[in-house]
């Protein structure tokens, strides 16, 4: 009896398939001892070698984020006094910035504000900006500098990237191994979408192992966040799994040999690492010339500049708490040549998004674009194996 075609079959017959091939799928990949061990392992080394580089990274240019904090603090409280035309004292203004861009108790930060620097402002009858009270007394923990900034963010580039990897070199191998099978398989009874299916399930609950744990062991350590942001962390990392995943089995559909497969995953990986946002931020790329819109659309076209705009979303200092210092050499005098403006985690590597008079979020377009790139990698996988074995 011949094999009917896809909008033929039941839904019964293609769920029974896609429930036994899972079944197969399983068997398998508990069956390889060596490669189970490999799969495991792989993340508590990535995440130990992830925590040897960035260790106490923190404390890198400490000096250059309590500047940044000195020169906000200073900004902020000069300008009051300049708005009112008043004598602006800048050894006395100077010892509150400094004291404010301290890390010292909130209480006696408080205890500060209140006995020190209010007093002042009420004698020039100018008042106090608000902003000294709650920023950063409300948050937590101190604003740090455009520079360190980076340090954080190469973290989260680091994660996304892991899990790209972890995504691809699951699945690059998983049908271009079987063609013999398959294509004997398909020309029986077997139906390519519920074969796919069950091998994008299978790799989905393996990436999602690995990806839970990679967070968890490398963010409440370095980051020193939350479970909570932990958790967010760990599903963005596993919808970039899980979208890489779907790259490496198109890749697997489309090729005829194990090597070749195999030779494409650096080719996949090295636009990864150089459009991903880090290296080159899209922040700060102006469109001015051919060249720089390539680079633009090469960026915009890899996996990982998305997911890292996505999972920079999730910091304690996305929405604000990054001191970008600003040189403005057409200031009216030497007190306005350097400023230190209030900005994001977010905002030091891509620029905000407008559609319209709309401003989009930075992490919802970001996810929705992986989950369309997952189904349009699937859809190129099947397409691919439907010319090549029916």
């Amino acid at each position: 009896m011949p094999r009917q075609s896809l909008p033929q079959a039941s839904l019964t017959i293609l769920l029974s398939q896609w429930s036994v091939l899972i079944q197969r799928n399983f068997q398998v990949f508990l069956a390889d001892k060596l490669n189970l061990a490999l799969t495991i392992l792989q993340v508590p080394l990535i995440a130990m070698l992830i925590v040897g580089a960035f260790y106490q990274f923190d404390r890198d240019k400490h000096i250059f984020d309590e500047a940044a904090r000195v020169v906000y603090y200073f900004d902020l409280l000069k300008t009051p006094l300049e708005q009112a035309d008043k004598a602006v004292n800048i050894d006395k203004l100077y010892k509150y910035a400094q004291f404010l861009a301290q890390e010292i108790d909130e209480n006696l930060k408080m205890d500060y504000i209140n006995q020190q620097i209010s007093p002042y402002f009420t004698a020039k009858s100018v008042t106090l900006p608000n902003r000294v009270i709650t920023f950063p007394q409300t948050t937590s923990p101190l604003p740090i500098s455009d520079l360190a900034s980076i340090r954080r963010g190469s973290i989260y580039f680091l994660l996304v990237a892991a899990s790209i990897w972890f995504g691809i070199m699951a699945s690059c191998k998983e049908i271009v191994t079987e063609q013999p099978i398959l294509k004997r398989e398909i020309r029986s009874y077997l139906f390519i979408f519920p074969y796919l299916a069950a091998k994008f399930w299978v790799l989905m609950l393996i990436l999602g192992v690995q990806t839970g744990l990679l967070a968890m062991m490398v963010v409440p350590l370095l980051l020193k966040l939350s479970w909570l942001h932990t958790g967010w962390i760990g599903l963005i990392l596993w919808i970039t799994a899980s979208a890489a995943a779907t790259l490496g089995l198109f890749i697997s559909c489309v090729v005829t040999s194990y090597r070749v497969a195999l030779t494409l995953v650096p080719l996949l990986m090295i636009p990864q690492l150089l459009f991903g946002g880090l290296l080159r931020p899209p922040a700060d790329i102006a469109p001015t010339n051919n060249w720089l819109i390539v680079t633009n659309t090469l960026s915009a076209l890899t996996i990982q500049r998305w997911a890292f705009e996505a999972i920079l979303t999730t910091d304690i200092y996305a929405k604000g708490g990054i001191l970008k210092l600003q040189v403005n050499p057409k200031g009216r005098g030497e007190l306005d040549l350097v400023r230190a403006i209030n900005s994001s985690l977010v905002n030091s590597f891509f620029q905000p998004r407008k559609w319209g008079d709309f401003e989009a979020g930075y992490r919802w377009p970001p996810l929705l674009y992986l989950g369309s790139a997952s189904i349009l990698f699937f859809l190129g996988g099947y397409l691919a194996l439907r010319w090549r074995f029916t």
